[in-house]
């Protein structure tokens, strides 16, 4: 089988956007004072783990051989800019990214590769914007 760069490279890209939503989730839940927002951040956060894991095993799929690579200094740079960062500008970049839906659109060029892996990834975006947008709208 061909290997297709272009795809793994997103999905690695994607990953990190799994790992980065992971440090941010759990930041907003350690500043939030709601509890049932702290809670939603908290489910939020091993959501964006498991995705992660989904997307690592889709990267194994397509090539057993790929190393997965974790970016130790991206990964601390976020963590220390989230802690710097208060709770409303951490919820601002979070909406920014939401709104883009972007799984929504990577899976109408990519979905053909793996419709389940992609059913998946549709599935964590909607559980994001159903938990979050009436939390937000309050």
């Amino acid at each position: 089988m061909e290997k297709d760069k272009s795809y793994q490279k997103l999905l690695g890209k994607m990953l990190r956007i799994e790992r980065l939503g992971d440090i941010l989730y759990k930041s907003l839940a350690s500043k939030v004072k709601k509890e049932n927002l702290k809670l939603t951040y908290e489910r939020l956060a091993k959501n964006e783990q498991e995705t992660a894991r989904n997307i690592e095993n889709e990267i194994l799929a397509l090539d057993k051989d790929h190393p997965i690579l974790v970016n130790s200094v991206i990964i601390n740079l976020a963590k220390l800019i989230c802690g710097i960062l208060t709770a409303r500008q951490l919820t601002w970049i979070l909406k920014t990214i939401l709104k883009r839906r972007m799984y929504s659109k990577w899976c109408n060029i990519y979905s053909d590769k793996n419709k389940e892996f992609w059913h998946l990834l549709l599935d964590h975006e909607k559980l994001q914007h159903e938990l979050l947008s009436p939390l937000w709208d309050n």
